[in-house]
């Protein structure tokens, strides 16, 4: 199984290191929390992540991709592209997705502008979907960080629990985590604590979009 252990033992031995120890003493990197990292698949800071990538010569977008999908609920791990695993462009098959602008992980974002210009690969199956970025820190729990580009669906059916792009009205969107009540009230949970859900009415017009895949950019 790929994880992010396996992906710096393979780089470490592609290197011609066979412990660990020496090549940590060569390339000038902490033995201790690199030993910790490998052999008790402990997550670090991504700090510690770009320092690795830039010390041993990997994509520092793998690196990170990994420990997110790693440090994500279980139920949301497979929604983490891994670096590279998405298609490429001009490649058979593929679709280029609109980035349509930015969707606020907080409060209501009055609007995200239009970027006609900027296209992501993707698969070919769903003609509708497109692309935003995420802004704010509300959803950091289900590690969506503030950049990340998230794949909307429009088309998905959204079951409680699942991950939306919310608008309300014509203008504003916010992306969060979809329950709704038997009594026809919508909670948009965030999810890190220091946010407060948003409740919705039956009576008061809304829409909600599946995100189906989320994009570690740097």
């Amino acid at each position: 199984m790929r994880t992010l252990a396996t992906i710096l033992k393979k780089r470490i031995a592609e290197l011609g290191y066979q412990d660990i120890k020496d090549c940590a003493r060569d390339l000038d990197i902490p033995y201790e929390l690199l030993r910790k990292v490998i052999s008790s698949n402990h997550v670090p800071k991504d700090k510690t992540l770009l320092a690795y990538a830039e010390k041993l010569g990997l994509e520092a977008t793998e690196l990170l991709s990994q420990a997110y999908r790693e440090k994500a609920p279980e139920d949301m791990q497979h929604m983490i592209a891994p670096s590279g695993g998405f298609p490429k462009p001009g490649g058979e098959g593929v679709r280029l997705a609109p980035v349509l602008g930015r969707a606020a992980c907080g409060p209501w974002l009055e609007s995200f502008a239009s970027e006609p210009d900027h296209f992501e690969p993707v698969e070919p199956g769903d003609k509708d979907a497109f692309f935003v970025v995420a802004e704010g820190d509300s959803m950091i729990g289900g590690n969506i960080p503030s950049g990340a580009y998230l794949l909307v669906s429009p088309k998905a059916g959204v079951s409680n629990g699942q991950i939306v792009l919310a608008r309300r009205g014509d203008e504003e969107f916010t992306v969060k985590t979809y329950y709704r009540k038997a009594d026809g009230t919508t909670i948009l949970q965030p999810l890190n604590p220091a946010f407060e859900p948003i409740i919705l009415e039956d009576r008061e017009p809304h829409t909600v979009m599946r995100v189906t895949e989320v994009r570690i950019k740097l």
